[in-house]
């Protein structure tokens, strides 16, 4: 599929200029782009990364997991990056990460965890329960999840082929296994702007349960993703009515809207209010700058003439030399 960038003085006078493709340089590039970016794999929806070429051993020898991150539920989720067409392989290789995983308990998560974010240094809290509830908006004063209830498997390629995508079809709707495969396609535009396409091949079907459990799971109904948007900043203007100035509570948005949508999926709430609010500390410029957080789970309607992301960034810097000092 194409992709082109507008270009023209107006939007009524622009002209459509196609961008050619280019190559995916280096696998490392694409696990750069993807763990920079955690919200790429499910829109609205974050990623908290927890290591990256993991060194996993089983009694065969080495594996190596390309990304290791937890969603907002505390599944795991394991990601295998093809810098080209996807082989074969990739299905096998993928649930052997699975079989890995599956087997590793809440402290060894931790552990995982706390060694991947020491050496991150743009993470402010480098404490795994810490980094959870900021990533994913929780009060200090609430748990976090139990970890590694679910396990979520992404194939992430420069091509998918169709062999590959109808296996992992069948295994996900047939088996259970929440497997999703992402094409990735780079482009770069004439005056050499670079672009980069994500289109989901597998991930949108429901994933196969039993039917005893079916009863008793939540099956969330399926927007698009701008509608999901949209209900939840109808919801956030609800809540406020009309004043920009009172403070809304993540958990007051979240219960507004399953009050009226049951069927809406909580942490598509979570992953809007995270991505739009333009001082997260986390994910700066990954969303639409509608929100400002006050603190931790509480926000109001961002003021773009008072709200200054410099301010809020000289103080963390005075914060960071009063606790280290020189």
């Amino acid at each position: 599929m194409p992709i082109f960038k507008l270009e023209g003085d107006s939007v009524s006078d622009a002209k459509l200029v196609i961008a050619q493709e280019t190559n995916l340089e280096l696998e490392s590039h694409l696990e750069d782009w993807i763990e920079n970016s955690p919200v790429s794999l499910v829109q609205n929806e974050f990623i908290l990364w927890i290591d990256r070429q993991t060194s996993a051993r089983d009694d065969e020898g080495t594996i190596f997991p390309d990304l290791l991150g937890v969603d907002a539920d505390g599944n795991l989720v394991v990601v295998e990056l093809k810098r080209d067409k996807a082989p074969r392989q990739v299905i096998a290789q993928l649930l052997e990460y699975a079989a890995w995983a599956n087997d590793l308990s809440d402290d060894q998560i931790q552990q995982i965890a706390n060694s991947y974010l020491q050496s991150h240094n743009e993470i402010p809290e480098k404490n795994f329960q810490h980094a959870f509830k900021e990533v994913f908006d929780i009060p200090e004063t609430d748990e976090i999840p139990p970890l590694n209830r679910n396990l979520r498997m992404f194939i992430v390629a420069k091509e998918i082929p169709s062999r590959i995508a109808s296996v992992c079809r069948f295994l996900r709707t047939s088996h259970g296994l929440d497997i999703s495969c992402i094409d990735v396609s780079a482009f770069e535009t004439e005056s050499g702007e670079k672009l980069v396409s994500f289109d989901t091949k597998v991930g949108d079907e429901d994933v196969s349960v039993h039917k005893i459990l079916r009863k008793k799971l939540p099956q969330f109904s399926q927007w698009s993703k701008e509608t999901e948007r949209q209900i939840v900043w109808d919801t956030v203007l609800e809540l406020i009515d009309g004043n920009v100035d009172v403070e809304f509570d993540s958990k007051d948005v979240r219960n507004s809207i399953l009050s009226k949508h049951p069927n809406f999926n909580p942490n598509t709430v979570k992953g809007i209010l995270v991505s739009d609010t333009v001082n997260n500390p986390a994910y700066q410029g990954s969303g639409e700058d509608k929100y400002w957080r006050v603190k931790q789970g509480t926000y109001r309607i961002n003021d773009p003439e008072n709200d200054k992301i410099e301010d809020i960034v000289e103080v963390n810097a005075s914060e960071s030399r009063t606790e280290n000092p020189a």
